[in-house]
C-alpha cells in the first residue's frame, strides 16, 4: 500500500535585496518538500502575499525600506512561524524575545538552513484552514496593539471573551487583550487540551487546580490565575463531562 505523499512546507521569502532572495530560494529548492509560495521586497508586499498565499513559514529580513521585519510582525493578526535572515547579529536577542524559530546570518550557511527547516518541520504543515493548526509545543503570536509577543500554547491557562476581543490569560495570571473572537481560538487550539465551557470562556484542562460547586454556584481555579472563574449550570455540566470526568472525579 502506497504511503500518502508528505505535504510540502510553503515558504515566503521577504527581503529587499534580489540577490539575497535568489540565493535563499536556490538553497531552499535543494530540500524536498519545500515549496516557495512567493517572494516580497518589503513589508507592504509581504502583508499582501501572506494574506493571499497563507505560507507555512516566513523567511524574513529585518532591515528593509518602509518597515522592519519586526514592524511587519506587529501588524499581522496571525503571522506564520518566522525564521529571521539578516546580515546583522545585533538583532538576535530581540528576535528570540519574539520567539522566532531561528535566526540565520547572511550569507546563509546551507547546514544552518537545514537545521532551521528541521526545527520548523516539527509542526503540522499544510492543514486546510486554521482548524487546530497549533499543537501543544507551538507558540502563538499575540498583538495587543501595545506589544507583540509569542506565547507558548501550553502557557495559556484560559481565554475569556469580550465581544470581538478576547483576554488570553497565561499561567502567571497575566492578561493579553487581542482582537480575535473565541470561535477563532476554538479552531486554532488543540481540542484535546482546551475546553470551551460557554460562549465566553475556554480553559486549558492541564491547568485546572481545583473546583467547587455549592447549590447553584460553581467555580474553577486554574494554575497561576489568582481569581477563580464562575461557571453557570451549563458550563459546569460541560466541565464535569470534559474535565472532571477525565480526571476521575465521581461527581458527574
Amino acid at each position: 500500500m502506497k504511503q500518502a505523499p508528505e505535504k510540502s512546507v510553503r515558504v515566503l521569502i521577504v527581503d529587499d535585496e534580489r540577490p539575497a532572495r535568489e540565493n535563499l530560494a536556490d538553497l531552499l529548492k535543494r530540500h524536498p518538500g519545500v515549496e516557495i509560495a512567493g517572494e516580497a521586497r518589503n513589508a507592504a508586499e509581504a502583508r499582501e502575499k501572506i494574506s493571499r498565499e497563507r505560507p507555512d513559514l516566513l523567511f524574513l529580513d529585518i532591515q528593509m525600506p518602509g518597515g522592519s521585519g519586526f514592524e511587519l510582525l506587529e501588524r499581522l493578526e496571525d503571522p506564520p512561524p518566522v525564521v529571521f535572515v539578516t546580515a546583522h547579529d545585533q538583532f538576535a536577542i530581540r528576535a528570540f524575545r519574539v520567539n522566532a524559530l531561528d535566526y540565520l546570518l547572511k550569507p546563509v550557511d546551507p547546514a544552518r538552513l537545514g537545521e532551521a527547516l528541521r526545527r520548523a518541520g516539527n509542526r503540522s504543515w499544510g492543514s486546510a484552514g486554521p482548524e487546530h493548526a497549533l499543537s501543544p509545543g507551538d507558540r502563538v503570536f499575540l498583538n495587543t496593539g501595545k506589544q507583540s509577543l509569542f506565547l507558548p500554547v501550553m502557557e495559556i491557562a484560559a481565554i475569556a471573551s469580550e465581544g470581538n476581543y478576547t483576554h488570553v490569560i497565561d499561567v502567571r495570571g497575566k492578561r493579553y487583550m487581542v482582537r480575535s473572537p473565541l470561535r477563532i481560538w476554538e479552531k486554532r487550539l488543540p481540542g484535546d487540551l482546551f475546553v470551551t465551557l460557554d460562549r465566553s470562556l475556554m480553559i486549558n484542562s492541564r491547568h485546572v487546580r481545583s473546583w467547587t460547586a455549592r447549590l447553584r454556584k460553581a467555580e474553577v481555579r486554574l494554575a497561576g490565575v489568582p481569581t477563580p472563574f464562575a461557571l453557570g449550570r451549563a458550563a459546569y455540566r460541560r466541565f464535569r463531562e470534559r474535565v472532571a470526568g477525565a480526571a476521575g472525579d465521581p461527581r458527574r
